[in-house]
């Protein structure tokens, strides 16, 4: 066979294997592109170290206090409330879900005579957590999620761990700052935490208010939990800020005392 033809037909042979190499690799990226829209559509995972979109719970659950009161609740199970419904095969659970469900958060509140009977629980369309998120430690002033509040709803504004308890408050945080002499509680971002809350003594604060420079306050922290028949006055926080000074007479901190409980 001449060279120049045995060359043509090697060229030719090439031309062809690399052309369907070319088509192999151009089917795997787009099976692989058509998975990943698909898997991403469905899961809203954290990923760590990058802020993410807040995401609105599908349905708001409540149980303990008044809804383990036949005198005043007549329901099976807990309260359900729906707020969003999912799209596609996603589905919103409405039954009350273990604490290690990737779907939800469990967690208790501080601020009205009788929030703490309550254990809430937010649920949402997709699992809220990858696989290979790791667990909460309980360390002190661990920070396992945080909430937002606008209005009336809740969001869930960032996840740092899982938590396989019930969650506490470790601390408010305010938008906009506010001064000692303010009326009503600004606290819209809430820090929680799977650390066991101590329980108050008589002469601790429930919370705690530190001012900055300028004068204004940006937050507070929840060092403690009230005892039975006690609550932490947050929602009710008019003139019941007192002033901590130190040796200098300048004050430094501001707190609130657990008032008794009205029943």
């Amino acid at each position: 066979m001449a060279p120049d033809v045995a060359r043509f037909i090697s060229l030719s042979h090439l031309e062809i294997h690399s052309l369907q190499n070319r088509k192999r690799y151009l089917l795997l990226l787009w099976v692989c592109m058509f998975l990943f829209c698909a898997v991403s559509s469905g899961l809203q995972y954290y990923h760590p170290g990058r802020r993410w979109r807040s995401l609105a719970p599908c349905a708001w659950l409540e149980r303990g206090g008044i809804f383990d009161m036949p005198k005043y609740y007549s329901g099976k199970g807990p309260l359900v409330q729906r707020r969003q419904t999912c799209h596609g095969r996603l589905k919103c659970p409405v039954t009350w879900l273990p604490t290690q469900d990737t779907q939800s958060i469990t967690f208790k509140l501080v601020g009205t005579d009788d929030m703490r009977d309550y254990e809430f629980q937010a649920h949402f369309c997709s699992p809220i957590y990858a696989f290979h998120h790791r667990y909460c430690t309980g360390a002190e002033a661990e920070i396992a999620f945080e909430l937002r509040q606008t209005g009336t709803w809740l969001m869930l504004d960032r996840v740092n761990c899982r938590c396989l308890g019930v969650a506490d408050v470790e601390r408010y945080g305010y938008s906009k700052g506010v001064l000692p002499k303010d009326k009503v509680f600004r606290g819209n971002y809430i820090q929680m935490t799977c650390a066991k809350r101590p329980t108050c003594t008589e002469d601790q604060f429930c919370y705690v208010e530190t001012p900055s420079t300028n004068g204004y306050i940006y937050g507070g922290q929840v060092p403690c939990i009230c005892p039975k028949e006690h609550y932490c006055p947050l929602y009710f926080i008019r003139d019941k800020r007192i002033p901590q000074k130190n040796h200098e007479g300048r004050i430094v901190s501001y707190g609130l005392r657990c008032k008794r409980r009205l029943y």
